[in-house]
């Protein structure tokens, strides 16, 4: 299990619904997140940016995103957040145990 992450447990039920929607849909910015689970966008933003802070997530570099299920690459005109690697590797464990 990882440890530099803060642990499953510990997370708000929102952040752990962001999270799994974003291991689920990939990269993606806090207006389309919030809309797909029912919160302000304001909250959604502190959500992403405490997320961060926690080490699950990372903003995404770059000016383009290439995302499933797009025929074209995505102008990012807003933050895209992705899982950090350990966040992916936490993920995947609480999946094998049926946490999640």
């Amino acid at each position: 299990m990882v440890s530099s992450i803060r642990q499953w447990k510990e997370l708000d039920p929102k952040e752990q619904e962001a999270l799994l929607d974003i291991r689920k849909n990939g990269p993606d910015c806090a207006k389309f997140l919030s809309r797909r689970i029912k919160m302000d966008l304001g909250e959604t933003m502190k959500l992403l940016s405490n997320l961060e802070k926690a080490g699950w997530l990372k903003r995404v570099q770059g000016t383009f995103l290439f995302k499933r299920g797009f025929k074209k690459p995505k102008h990012m005109n807003h933050t895209y957040y992705e899982l950090t690697r350990n966040g992916e590797k936490e993920l995947r464990f609480l999946a094998r145990k049926g946490i999640i």
